[in-house]
């Protein structure tokens, strides 16, 4: 059940994605949507207040968002639909929605766009209330440990696709001493601002059209030793110590904090953090120990809400 292969409606589908790679559709075929079926549920907002001593008002402290649970309401089935066939989806329904899984919740869009939101979690078990076996109502909600919606593409095979990348150019030395960007992206030494540094390759700027911070995937395709990775504008620097040689490919996920070359977990060898880009443009240094590394990429999904 690929994203291509789903007939869109005038309205919102929901696609659902579990952990093990396992598809549901609701919305579509044997799952309608109730008609007060409505997505998108509002996140909360947790604010920690000061209140001031002597005078009106507070001090706002802190603010965090919490995800808000999202119902999900429909029909089995219709009245053309047999009894044994009505129990068959009913099974289905509840083989699929099960504990101690994560769910990924597609929303398909009239004209075949999408978008996602991650880390999806029950909090309502689901549910098949029926007497007669005729179209019986189902239910289901969720909750996510991610409050943001992120755009979603994917190939003909199902896998996801990242909307966005860049090349991040290697960044080289220009002394025993190595040089340091600042945040405008000039370059000092042990004697002060180094005005051309020749044969220096500088940041990379990367856009970023995003509503907030995007936890991008890096990749660096070998030879590279030591490679680093840093986030000028945000602050942030991820390392990996040890070499990843000419036919292996060092994987760096940022968002789901994993590490693997050639598809082996190598989360020992990272250290830093993990690297962040803020919305706008971003100044992106790449270093590593040889000087015949060659770029490195850069792959990340836009938060739209």
């Amino acid at each position: 059940m690929n994203l291509d292969s789903i007939e869109t409606k005038c309205f919102i589908l929901s696609l659902f994605i579990r952990d093990d790679g396992q598809r549901f559709l609701l919305g579509s075929g044997a799952y309608e949507f109730k008609k007060d079926q409505l997505h998108f549920a509002a996140n909360t907002f947790q604010n920690d207040i000061v209140e001031v001593q002597g005078d009106d008002g507070t001090l706002l402290a802190g603010q965090v968002r919490r995800a808000s649970t999202q119902v999900f309401d429909g029909y089995i089935g219709d009245a053309t639909v047999s009894k044994s066939d009505i129990e068959e989806y009913r099974r289905d329904f509840f083989a699929f929605f099960r504990k101690n899984h994560f769910y990924t919740v597609v929303y398909i869009f009239n004209d075949g766009t999408a978008i996602q939101r991650r880390k999806g979690f029950i909090v309502d078990a689901p549910e098949v209330k029926e007497l007669w076996q005729l179209f019986p109502a189902y239910h289901i909600a969720l909750n996510f440990e991610d409050v943001n919606y992120y755009s979603y593409n994917e190939n003909a095979e199902g896998e996801e696709v990242y909307g966005k990348s860049a090349v991040v150019n290697l960044s080289t030395e220009v002394s025993s001493g190595g040089v340091i960007w600042d945040e405008y992206g000039a370059t000092w030494d042990s004697y002060g601002l180094i005005w051309e540094p020749a044969g220096n390759i500088g940041p990379t700027i990367v856009q970023v059209d995003s509503v907030d911070n995007v936890f991008p995937i890096w990749e660096v395709q070998g030879p590279a030793t030591n490679p680093q990775l840093s986030v000028i504008t945000t602050n942030t620097t991820i390392s990996y110590t040890g070499t990843v040689t000419a036919s292996q490919t060092l994987k760096i996920d940022m968002f789901n904090k994993t590490a693997t070359l050639n598809g082996t977990s190598v989360i020992g060898n990272v250290s830093g953090d993990w690297v962040c880009f803020a919305p706008g443009n971003n100044r992106v240094v790449y270093t590593a120990s040889n000087a015949d590394a060659e770029s490195s990429n850069i792959y990340w999904q836009e938060i739209v809400g």
